[in-house]
């Protein structure tokens, strides 16, 4: 299993590259990365250089109005060697059609691909991958990924994205209240629900809005079962500001053993306590009322 980690800021750049086999990092239809293109051009020749493999996010919804950007984009990625490009939308995998980038794709579909007949649609029409639904039970996982072998990836490690939608949900907010406020792509802004106290964070950007967990996902107790099937475990870093917890976790899970899984797991607990959760891995989401 190749261990990937999300590059949201570019001082991370020289240690996330030590400590990960591969990089994802986003400029266009993507959410959680706001660099320039010169700074996209220095991640992309720092990772050739010291070897690190290169995944492009482009994970988000596609307009109608956004079709030439688009392919203007992938006029650039045709020119890179990258080693993937996650996606969502289906127009981006007719465009990758159109510069024979197929075989790069890795479908992503936050929270829709979710048995095996979904990634045995995907995996036919020849692309790398697909990435599991955030929102499976451990035994869902474990059935899928046995039935494709090295043609899953997962996210491992971070802030769950639940939601996803092209309306400006803080714009039309702080409208309706009559307060200016700079929220435009701001990680500090949380959503608490009428009947909850969870504080979910929420990150509007020009693409629109994407609503995540309040908790963290971690599955360092399960990871070893699925390892061997997996082809990439992702470690998501949006939302986590200690730069230090995001790489022990990485040199964790690369060391991580059936033996020393607890151990590793409590240390987490322990030395950077926040509000941890295995998600749904033992729960299934269409839980309902007695």
């Amino acid at each position: 299993m190749e261990l990937l980690l999300t590059l949201r800021k570019m001082d991370q750049l020289e240690r996330a590259v030590s400590v990960a086999d591969g990089i994802i990092v986003g400029k266009f239809f993507s959410s959680g990365y706001h660099f320039t293109m010169h700074e996209f051009n220095q991640i992309y020749s720092y990772c050739k250089a010291h070897h690190c493999k290169f995944y492009i996010a482009m994970d988000n919804f596609v307009s109608e109005n956004e079709k030439m950007l688009m392919y203007e984009y992938f006029d650039y990625i045709d020119s890179l060697d990258v080693d993937g490009i996650y996606f969502h939308d289906l127009g981006i995998y007719d465009a990758a059609k159109s510069y024979n980038l197929v075989s790069k794709l890795i479908y992503d579909g936050k929270t829709v691909l979710c048995n095996s007949l979904d990634t045995a649609f995907w995996l036919d029409k020849g692309i790398d991958s697909v990435v599991l639904s955030r929102e499976l039970t451990l035994p869902e996982i474990r059935t899928i990924v046995h039935n494709n072998p090295q043609k899953t990836d997962l996210q491992i490690f971070g802030h769950l994205r639940m939601s996803q939608s092209k309306r400006k949900f803080l714009t039309n907010y702080f409208r309706e209240i009559g307060k200016e406020y700079d929220f435009l792509n701001k990680e500090t802004l949380t959503l608490i629900e009428e009947n909850r106290n969870d504080r979910m964070p929420i990150l509007e950007e020009e693409s629109g809005t994407s609503i995540y967990t309040d908790y963290i996902f971690e599955m360092f107790s399960e990871i070893t079962s699925l390892s061997p099937y997996l082809k990439r475990g992702i470690i998501d870093t949006l939302f986590i500001e200690n730069e230090k917890q995001i790489f022990e976790v990485c040199r964790d899970y690369k060391r991580i053993t059936s033996q020393n899984r607890e151990f590793i797991k409590n240390s987490l607990y322990h030395n950077y306590p926040d509000n941890y959760s295995s998600g749904y891995l033992y729960q299934k989401t269409n839980i309902t009322k007695e």
